[in-house]
C-alpha cells in the first residue's frame, strides 16, 4: 500500500505565550506525511526552494517516506508561515504567509505514483486538488482538506473538489462558514446534502466528528495536561487517519471509527513539541500504547 500526500513543506515561525521558535520545519504535507508513515508507505508530493535547509530535508528522509516527489524549484523560495497563539492555544493570529514556490507550483507525479492506493490533498488550491484526484484514479480513499482562504475566495471550485473526494477534512469554524449554519451536526448534514460523501470536522483539543450518510461518530480529544504547540495537529490527525485506512484490507465503518481514534492519538503527540518535532521521534509502539489508553478512557458498559 502507498499513500500519496500532497501539500506544503514550509519553514515556520511560531510564537506561543510561553516560547518562540524561528526557522522551524513546517507545512501541512510535512506533518501529515510524518504521521501517516507510522502506519503505511508514504509518497510525499511537494515543492521547496533552493533555500530549503539540508537538515530539514534530512529530517524527512525517514523509513516509510519516499521523497522522489519533493521538487526543488531552481531559484525558488520555500513557502513560509508565521503565527502567534493565544493563551487558550486553540486560537491564533497569522502574522504572515509567503507563498513562495507554491504560488505557481504544478504537481507532477514521479513514474509509478499514479498507482497510489490512497490520497490526502492537504489544504491548498482546490483546482490542484481536483487534478491530483484525477491523477490517481485507482486510490481507495481520497481526502481533501481546506482553509478559510479558499472558502472565501474559491468556494465553487472548493465544492467541486469536496464532491470529488471521498472525505473532506475541515475544522469547526470552517464547517459552520461553508454550510452557513451554527450547529456542527447540522453543518455536516448540510455538506452531505451538497454532495459531500463524508466529513471529518476537527474540533481541536475537543476531538473530532465524522459524518456520512451511514454514520455519525464523535471522538473526544485525548486529555493532555501540557500543550506546547498546536501547529500541524490537524494535519497530523489527517495523516494518522489516512495512514491507518491505507493499511487495512477493507475500509468499513468500524475501521473508519478506529482511524478517527488513531488520528486523534497521533495528533495528541504532535502538540507535545514545536512544529513536527515530536512526530520526528514518535514510534508506533508509543501510538499503540496511547491508543489503548484512549479506548479505556472512552469505554463504558451498557446497563440494564
Amino acid at each position: 500500500m502507498s499513500l500519496l500526500i500532497a501539500g506544503w513543506v514550509a519553514i515556520d515561525e511560531i510564537e506561543t505565550p510561553f516560547e518562540r521558535r524561528e526557522g522551524s520545519l513546517g507545512g501541512s504535507a510535512t506533518c501529515a506525511a510524518l504521521a501517516a508513515s507510522l502506519f503505511t508507505e508514504v509518497r510525499l508530493l511537494a515543492a521547496v526552494g533552493e533555500d530549503f535547509p539540508d537538515e530539514m530535508r534530512r529530517a524527512l528522509e525517514r523509513p516509510g517516506i519516499d521523497l522522489a516527489g519533493l521538487e526543488v524549484v531552481p531559484g525558488g523560495e520555500t513557502s513560509r508561515w508565521g503565527g502567534r497563539y493565544h493563551y487558550d492555544m486553540n486560537s491564533r493570529d497569522t502574522l504572515y504567509t509567503v507563498l513562495g514556490v507554491n504560488a505557481a507550483w504544478e504537481p507532477k507525479l514521479p513514474p509509478g505514483w499514479e498507482d497510489s492506493s490512497g490520497l490526502f490533498a492537504a489544504a491548498g488550491d482546490p483546482v490542484l486538488q481536483q487534478r491530483l484526484m484525477a491523477m490517481v484514479p485507482g486510490a481507495r480513499t481520497k481526502m481533501v482538506d481546506t482553509i478559510k482562504f479558499f472558502i472565501d475566495g474559491a468556494r465553487d471550485e472548493l465544492m467541486n473538489a469536496i464532491r470529488a473526494a471521498d472525505v473532506v477534512s475541515i475544522n469547526e469554524s470552517e464547517a459552520r462558514e461553508l454550510a452557513g449554519v451554527p450547529s456542527i451536526a447540522r453543518a455536516g448534514r448540510k455538506l452531505l446534502d451538497g454532495g459531500t460523501k463524508a466529513v471529518v470536522i476537527k474540533l481541536g483539543e475537543y476531538g473530532a466528528a465524522y459524518i456520512s450518510g451511514e454514520d455519525y461518530f464523535v471522538a473526544p480529544g485525548y486529555p493532555l495536561e501540557e500543550v506546547v504547540d498546536p501547529t500541524g495537529a490537524g494535519d497530523a490527525f489527517a495523516g494518522g487517519f489516512m495512514g491507518y485506512l491505507d493499511a487495512v484490507p477493507v475500509i468499513d465503518q468500524r475501521e473508519i471509527r478506529r482511524a478517527i481514534i488513531y488520528g486523534s492519538t497521533v495528533a495528541s503527540f504532535c502538540v507535545e513539541g514545536f512544529g513536527p518535532s515530536r512526530l520526528l521521534t514518535l514510534e508506533r509502539d508509543e501510538v499503540e500504547q496511547r491508543y489503548r489508553q484512549f479506548r479505556a478512557l472512552t469505554h463504558f458498559e451498557v446497563g440494564d
